[in-house]
């Protein structure tokens, strides 16, 4: 018996999938837990598997098509000669509906298009210009009265002409072979402006190269469009909802990082692979631990704190930003967490994160530092309250006991959801975590 396989709810955020690459074809024996496409979320892309076997009877969405969670994309029979025409028949009726739940507003829903404030009758689209007369000549009765220029049939308002002794009617046609037409239009000249060398003053290539000075300009590069991912897509609208609707502050603090630089290099005379970010993320875990009121979410009428200390790392990928979840980091060593976090940020790369790797923080930490960023701001990633946004840890000048003296700087901003933290509790947090940052020592699984 033939039945339909439909979109899975591969990420807890997905709205819609996109088909990436259909593994099998039509026709093909399938075995339990076997991959029949990949499916680009909103996350990741990620194979998606069928539970029994049988046989792909149709595919009923094409790569690159978008798909809702739950809506069918292939039909599946027990034998290659199941017949699917009633299920065929039951799509039909289903994408007619989904058609015409598109194309027709709703009552709740007004039609798409631009809002027009006031019901005003629109002028029609205005024509060519019309082609004038060789010469102005002045219309019978009028002696002395110049002939205004008009537009699509109707006369030109003065406000809309240049000032007199000016306006000049088109003239005639220039002549051109295609060839120079095409060049001109290649370096940008104007071919009204040319005299022709060519029979009957038609102006030829060699015209266009001597106006340019005998070089051509590079051609304009075309615009390109990029499909916008799923992924994209869902930072679009998640980053503008916490724009909109989320009341935040940004705290600014310097911290001396000399302590943390000289602990990631003696670790890598040890052979362990940290990183200062590695180090500052058990930092901050650390400083969780002690001030649970910032390891918290928002959730609508309640706050929550959470019960263990679960820190995001934001990762760049070409199509967005990912933030991999280091789960219990105050508990484990620096050289622990720089493991998980090289392994979490491989599988992001891959497209390969499970949604329970990537979902459920309770902070997150994103670093420009390895682009010589000084200092930034970043957006929230709801529902926590708080994002730390690190800078790079740079030699300043900075003035100890009255000499200038040169220092290791680190720059970072907390944006804070204010429904949560106060101005108060942020700026302790960060005097808690500057302690971290400033003396290494104190971390105790460090």
């Amino acid at each position: 018996m033939a039945e339909f396989f439909v979109m899975p709810q591969a990420s807890p955020t997905m709205t819609v999938g996109v088909i990436a690459k259909w593994l099998v074809n039509e026709g093909d024996a399938l075995a339990p837990s076997q991959a029949i496409a990949q499916v680009e979320t909103d996350k990741a892309t990620m194979d998606i598997e069928v539970f029994d076997k049988g046989v792909l009877l149709k595919r009923l969405a094409a790569e690159g098509e978008e798909v809702p969670p739950g809506f069918p994309i292939a039909i599946i029979g027990k034998a290659a000669g199941d017949d699917p025409s009633a299920l065929l028949a039951e799509f039909a009726g289903m994408t007619k509906v989904v058609a015409t739940d598109a194309d027709s507003p709703t009552p709740d829903a007004p039609a798409p298009g631009p809002v027009v404030a006031a019901a005003t009758a629109l002028p029609p689209a205005p024509g060519p210009l019309a082609a004038a007369p060789p010469a102005l000549a002045l219309p019978p009765g009028l002696p002395g009265k110049t002939p205004r220029p008009e537009w699509a049939g109707r006369e030109l308002d003065e406000a809309f002409m240049e000032p007199r002794g000016v306006f000049r009617p088109p003239t005639a046609r220039v002549a051109v072979s295609p060839l120079a037409r095409a060049m001109a239009a290649e370096i940008g000249v104007n071919l009204s402006r040319l005299k022709g060398s060519g029979p009957g003053g038609r102006v030829v290539a060699a015209d266009v190269e001597a106006a340019q000075g005998g070089g051509r300009r590079p051609a304009r590069p075309a615009d390109d469009t990029v499909r916008a991912t799923q992924m994209r897509k869902t930072i679009a609208r998640r980053l503008t909802e916490v724009h909109q609707q989320v009341p935040v502050f940004y705290l600014t603090a310097s911290f001396d990082a000399a302590a943390i630089v000289a602990l990631k290099e003696a670790c890598a005379r040890r052979d362990m692979k940290v990183s200062v970010n590695d180090i500052v993320l058990k930092c901050v875990a650390a400083a969780l631990r002690e001030m649970p009121a910032v390891n918290a979410q928002w959730t609508g009428d309640s706050i929550v704190r959470k019960g263990g200390v679960d820190v995001g790392v934001a990762v760049a990928l070409p199509e967005g930003l990912i933030t991999p979840v280091i789960r219990d980091a105050d508990q484990k060593s620096i050289a622990e967490i720089g493991a998980e976090v090289r392994e979490l940020a491989g599988l992001a790369k891959a497209g390969k994160l499970a949604p329970e790797q990537y979902t459920g923080g309770s902070f997150t930490i994103s670093n420009l530092g390895m682009f010589d960023i000084d200092q930034f701001t970043a957006i929230l990633n709801p529902p926590e309250a708080a994002i730390l946004a690190v800078g790079a840890a740079q030699e300043v000048p900075a003035v100890v006991n009255g000499v200038v003296v040169a220092a290791r700087r680190m720059k970072v901003t907390m944006t804070c959801d204010h429904r949560v933290i106060d101005g108060a509790l942020g700026a302790r947090f960060l005097q808690v975590l500057r302690a971290f940052v400033e003396q290494p020592g104190l971390l105790a699984a460090g």
